[in-house]
């Protein structure tokens, strides 16, 4: 078992968020982790079918919440928006800005969708360059 890189969890997000074209200032993060198990040894990583064993695996999960501040009128004000990342291990699974409410649903249970049921947690005022690997 190993524990989360929490300072590569954060670079990575930052890496996203200029893929994004997400232009940042201050941002402020937040990581909430906890333990999940899965079906397989490829953990949330469904997406190709995969090599992932059969075999009940356990890893942690990540959910990084990140906020940040706009200049408005010559004032700094943090943003309406809420970026979320999902990492299972130290690798990212997908981001969603303003989710759906299945995704704090599932956040509250600690129990996240994998990568291919992600676009379940769309919500109406995603944006359409959120980033989803494999997509």
């Amino acid at each position: 078992m190993t524990y989360p890189n929490y300072e590569l969890i954060e670079y990575i997000c930052r890496e996203k968020m200029e893929e994004m074209c997400l232009k940042i200032k201050y941002p402020i993060f937040k990581m909430d982790t906890f333990w999940q198990t899965w079906s397989s040894t490829a953990l949330g990583f469904d997406t190709n079918g995969g090599c992932g064993g059969q075999a009940m695996t356990s890893a942690y999960t990540t959910v990084v919440e990140m906020d940040w501040y706009i200049k408005e009128n010559n004032n700094w004000v943090l943003s309406e928006d809420t970026l979320y990342a999902v990492f299972f291990g130290n690798e990212i699974a997908y981001m969603y800005i303003n989710p759906s409410n299945e995704f704090y649903h599932d956040l509250e249970h600690r129990c996240m969708k994998s990568q291919t049921e992600s676009t379940k947690y769309i919500g109406e005022d995603d944006y359409p360059q959120c980033l989803n690997e494999g997509d």
